[in-house]
Formats: structure tokens, sequence, C-alpha cells
């Protein structure tokens, strides 16, 4: 694999009666490789912040929790959950941004509940 261009050079042996495909021609490849059962999730169940990945798990009676997650390799719009989350457990899938943002909002305000607001009202 060309580190600068990722890329490789590949052989293949492919019917072309029509002839269509020339010699030194350039191709895009999808390689289907079988890799295993794998906990798996939609792509949509995850929120990447550029710092974390996160996951909002249905922990039952409308109540979630945001967790940290590893995920790994993204095949056919789902991703491999490598570490934060356990088979069985859901997810959401889809507005897991709002509720990412409550959550946000809701940690904000109780860390405001507890500042003193000196000069106020004196």
């Amino acid at each position: 694999l060309n580190p600068e261009t990722r890329t490789a050079k590949v052989r293949f042996e492919i019917p072309n009666s029509h002839e269509r495909l020339k010699p030194e021609m350039y191709a895009n490849v999808e390689i289907k490789v079988h890799l295993g059962q794998k906990l798996a999730v939609p792509e949509g169940a995850i929120i990447d912040t550029g710092l974390r990945q996160l996951a909002i798990v249905d922990k039952g009676s409308g109540y979630f929790e945001p967790r940290e997650v590893k995920v790994g390799s993204k095949v056919e719009g789902y991703y491999e959950v490598i570490k934060g989350q356990k088979a069985g457990e859901r997810v959401v899938t889809s507005a897991n941004f709002l509720i990412d943002s409550e959550s946000k909002l809701k940690e904000a305000v109780g860390g405001m509940a507890g500042m003193e607001h000196s000069g106020h009202g004196k």
C-alpha cells in the first residue's frame, strides 16, 4: 500500500467480452471479506465529537446514558464496537444528537446552580 496515495497495485482476471476494459486502466474496487460475527451498531448510533465517540444507550423507562465507545471497522453502514457496549444493549440510532445536546445543557445548568452570585441584589 502506498502511504501517500493509499493505493495498491493488484492483478485480477475478469471476463471482458465487450472489450470495455483496456490495459493500464484504473478502477475503484470493493473487496468483500468475511470478518466473522462482531458486535455492531448502525453508523447513526455513533456520535463522533472529534475527541471521543459516544453511543446513547437506552436504559429503559425513558432514561438514556451517553457512553464512550471505541469503534473499529465500518462495514455497510455499521460500526464494529470494540469497547464500551455489551451485546443486547439498545442504542439510539436517530436524533441522538438531541439527547446528547440535552444532557450537555443539563450538565451546564447543574454546574451554574452551585455558583455564587456575588454582587447581585446588593
